[in-house]
């Protein structure tokens, strides 16, 4: 009798096992289910916000932006990078003159920059041009834009790549001149093409306002200076054009000055470059 009742008090537990665990099988299924549910539709809706985002970036920013310059083998964006553009690629927007959507970006690094162009190739499947220690992954490159001092190592250049990028100096210029011999981007009369200290109020204005130069750019005179690639000594870069706060000698086509590539101001954006040689 005694052997019957203990047989009886194993199986009931081993029973009652058996039906907690399958309550335990369910729930951690149904937990399953709405994890899995939950990571694909974040997923799904990563991808569509990509899809939106590339859409808006074609349309409002790069659609009949980039200009074919004549006789090279580049295409430059037609006005300096806005601030609406640089937040769309970069979620955020370090510019002191906020307001309009198309006031340029500024307060922007030469290091910025460059994050920039390797980012928005990125999102157009294009071949990053810039890197670090030989990563062009720029999520890699041990830097938050606006909050470091700097890139620790050298950025390197690939030529052979067929993203975004700043211009050099002597595309800047070539691009600058427009085909034409004019003091300034565009014309001798500087307050025909450009913002400068003469004109500006002390403050950036909408890009494209301006007369454009013999290539339909805009802006290539005065409002921000534009950072390009070229180095000087040191960690230093080349930027060119004049901004609000210049005064005309600063705004020539042929002028040219160098800053710290972690250096930010108010008065200094930039503008992109893509090569349309490679593929």
């Amino acid at each position: 009798m005694k052997l019957k009742f203990v047989f009886i008090a194993a199986m009931s537990a081993l029973l009652s096992s058996v039906l907690a665990a399958e309550d335990n099988f369910e729930e951690l299924l149904e937990k399953y289910k709405n994890v899995t549910s939950e990571s694909l539709l974040a997923e799904r809706e990563k991808k569509q916000s990509a899809v939106i985002l590339k859409e808006k970036l074609d349309n409002t920013f790069l659609d009949g932006a980039m200009i074919a310059v004549p006789e090279k083998s580049y295409s430059i964006l037609k006005t300096e990078v806005t601030q609406e553009f640089y937040e769309a690629v970069m979620g955020e927007n370090p510019s002191r003159f906020k307001g309009e959507k198309n006031l340029p970006v500024e307060k922007v690094s030469w290091y910025d920059a460059v994050v920039f162009c390797n980012k928005l190739s990125v999102m157009y499947g294009l071949a990053p041009v810039y890197s670090v220690s030989g990563k062009s992954d720029v999520s890699e490159w041990n830097y938050e834009p606006h909050k470091g001092d700097g890139i620790s190592n050298e950025v390197g250049c690939n030529e052979n790549a067929n993203g975004y990028r700043l211009p050099t100096v002597e595309e800047w210029r070539y691009a600058a001149k427009g085909g034409q011999e004019f003091k300034y981007s565009g014309s001798d009369n500087l307050d025909e093409v450009a913002w400068y200290d003469g004109n500006s109020g002390d403050k950036t204005h909408t890009v494209a306002q301006k007369k454009p130069n013999g290539y339909g750019l805009y802006d290539m005179s005065g409002n921000v200076w534009e950072w390009c690639w070229d180095s000087g000594s040191y960690s230093k870069r080349f930027y060119c054009g004049g901004g609000w706060s210049s005064s005309a000698a600063g705004c020539e086509v042929g002028g040219r000055f160098w800053c710290n590539a972690d250096h930010t101001d108010f008065d200094l954006g930039f503008r992109i470059v893509r090569s349309l040689s490679k593929k």
